[in-house]
This record gives C-alpha cells, structure tokens and sequence, in this order.
C-alpha cells in the first residue's frame, strides 16, 4: 500500500511540474522560386528564402511562479535555407532573444525584440496575411514587416482590457556620458473586438544607422560611410541623427472575407551627408496601403493589396496578389506576385527606379516579381 501512495505521489509531482513548467522547440522552413523581370537591367530566376515569411527557429520556455506570476524566455534564429547561414547579420539568435516576467500586472520583457510597430501594425498588412515582406510598403521602409529588430529592449504590455492593450518601449543605446546616442522609445494601443481589430503606434529611434540597420560605424559628415542598405528607395537617408516612424490601421472582418487599412509615417530626421547619404536635413515618407483576402474554401484564400508611397522627392505605387493552399495545418502551398511603379527621385539623388523589398533594383521605373513557395512550421 504504501508502494502505491508512494508511486501515485511521484505521478503527481511529476505531472504537476510538468505542468509549470515546458520548453518548446519550434520554426518555420519557407522556400520559393522567384522570377524578376528586372534586376540591374535583367531577367532572373532565382531561390529566395521566406518568400512568405522568413525561415527561423528557436526555443521558448515557459514556468509557473508564485502569485500569478510565470517567467517566459525566447530565444529565436533566422537562417537562409538555400545557403544555410544565419540571418539578421550573423546573430545567432538576431531575430529575438528576450527574458519575460508575466502577472496580473502585464508582461515585462528584456532584450532583443521587435519594435513595437512591428508587434502591432503587421496583423493589419498584407505582408502578414498573404504577401511576405514582397508587398511591404517601398522596400519596407517603415519597419512594418519587423526586418530589424531593437537590441538592449526593454517592452512592457498591459493586461487586455475591454478589448484594448498599450505598450511602452525603452531602447538603451548603452553609451557611457552619453544617454541619447542609439537610445529609442515607442508606444502602442491595440485593440480586438468582435470582427475589427485596430492599432496605432510610434517609434523613436537615435542612430538608426547603427542602433537598427547593423551599420559597422556612425556615419561622419563629409566622409566615407559603408551604408548597410542597398535599396535606394530610402538607402540615401539611413544617416539620419533619428528614425521616426508612426501609423495605424484596421481590419474588419465580414464572413469569409477581410478588409483592411494601413498608414505609416517614417521620418529620417537631420540626415548626416555622407559619400553614400548624399542628402542634408529631414526626409519624409507617408504610405497607404489597402487590403483584401478571401478564404475560397477552408484550404484556400486569395489577396489583393494596393500600396502607395509619397516619398520626399519621389513616389512609389504597387499592386500585390497572392493566393494559398493549406496542404495541412502545418505546410502551405503559396504564390505572391508584386509589381511596382517609381517616378522622381530617390534617396541617393538619382532617377527613382523601382525597388521591391530585398530585390535587386530594377534598371527601370517599373519592376514585377513572382513567387511560388512552400511553407512548413514544427
């Protein structure tokens, strides 16, 4: 008898700590064959990595605490399938790497992160819904699709309350003597109810060159600058002494269909000129986008979108399409097709050419890529 209390006890604190606590391995592997009629002047055919969304892994761990509380951790790689080597400039863990305190008071989060426009404005694009960081607004320059992430982060999120939550944001640049150097804010109001969803948010950010885009030293006046972005749809402005980028959106959701809105705001304020930011003062971009999609059959949905970018002296108009086949609730059939349209001029002083997200440029105004992928999650 005694055996048995003993062996049922055992049972019991093993389920119950297993309960508490649990660490979860999990990712994403997204392949695509991509055709561009465009880059540099030619055609290519070529395999691009997270057509859809980028190929990752990572580990998150979860524990139970005392008085409502739970601990959570997060630790998350991006890769390129085709070449296997790391993304987010070689991190190993450059897309998250955070530590979380949970409770009736909210979550307090520490490390690396997304911004808080990422967290709130990409459920409302059509990045997220259909079209991978293709259908970005102009080459993603408000950060919307979450391409850079914010080290030395501290995030704080409320408790959901009547369908709304708000977010804070601290970004320490870490620099002794001096506060402001690479140090950023935001903050952020979300909310869910019924068949709308809304958000709207801010981003502070002081040298972004180095604090978001991995330059590898802070661009001087007058000199040589190794500029770590190659789209000239905002390249030339990445010297900016601060990165300033606000919007919101919403979607609705009537049956099988969604439709949605998206403004973003990005200002680079009091850009250095540089050997390759050759612009001086504050350069403004203000983007719209209109989205829709349709799930056909529990299996298959479609999408459209309409993006377009008054840049500072440029602007920048796209149709997007795309359509998915669940082959389960793991594995997705997609194809995404963009075309965009440039007229004016770019950041770097030149004629504007089109630009797609992490495309080659065109050659041309004009630039029209295809995707054709599959997407697995574990």
């Amino acid at each position: 008898m005694k055996r048995e209390v003993l062996s049922l006890a055992v049972l019991f604190f093993t389920a119950n700590s297993m309960a508490q606590s649990s660490t979860t391995l999990y990712g994403v592997v997204d392949d695509s064959f991509s055709f561009t009629n465009n880059q540099a002047g030619a055609h290519n055919y070529q395999m691009v990595n997270g057509g859809r969304g980028s190929s990752k892994w990572g580990f998150r761990t979860f524990e139970e605490l005392r008085g409502g509380l739970s601990a959570v951790a997060v630790l998350e790689s991006g890769f390129d399938i085709n070449t296997g080597k790391f993304g987010n400039g070689g991190r190993l863990f450059g897309r998250q790497s955070y530590v979380a305190l949970n409770g009736p008071f909210g979550s307090i989060r520490l490390g690396r992160q997304y911004d808080l426009i990422a967290d709130s404005l990409m459920p409302l694009a059509s990045s997220l819904q259909f079209g991978g960081v293709l259908t970005s607004r102009a080459g993603d320059v408000d950060n919307v699709w979450g391409d850079y992430s914010v080290s030395n982060t501290i995030k704080y999120y409320t408790p959901v309350l009547a369908g709304f939550k708000f977010g804070a944001l601290l970004s320490l640049g870490g620099v002794a003597g001096n506060f402001s150097q690479g140090r950023g804010e935001g903050l952020s109001l979300t909310y869910t109810g019924g068949p709308v969803t809304a958000a709207a948010a801010l981003l502070r950010l002081n040298n972004p060159a180095t604090s978001l885009y991995d330059a590898t030293a802070s661009p001087v006046a007058g000199t040589t600058f190794t500029n770590p972005i190659t789209n000239p749809t905002f390249s030339g402005y990445v010297s900016a002494h601060t990165l300033q980028i606000a919007g919101g959106g919403a979607n609705i959701s009537v049956g099988n269909a969604v439709f949605g809105v998206l403004y973003t705001n990005t200002r680079f304020e009091d850009v250095v000129p540089t050997s390759s930011t050759p612009f001086s003062g504050t350069a403004t971009f203000n983007s719209i986008e209109a989205n829709a999609t349709y799930r056909i059959t529990p299996a298959v949905m479609v999408g459209a979108a309409y993006n377009y970018t008054k840049a500072e002296s440029a602007k920048y108009s796209q149709v997007n399409l795309g359509a998915e086949y669940d082959l389960s609730k793991r594995t997705v059939l997609y194809t995404i097709a963009a075309w965009e349209h440039a007229i004016g001029t770019d950041s770097t002083g030149k004629p504007a050419v089109a630009a797609l997200a992490f495309v080659t440029p065109s050659s041309t105004d004009n630039q029209v890529v295809v995707r054709v992928g599959i997407r697995h999650s574990f």
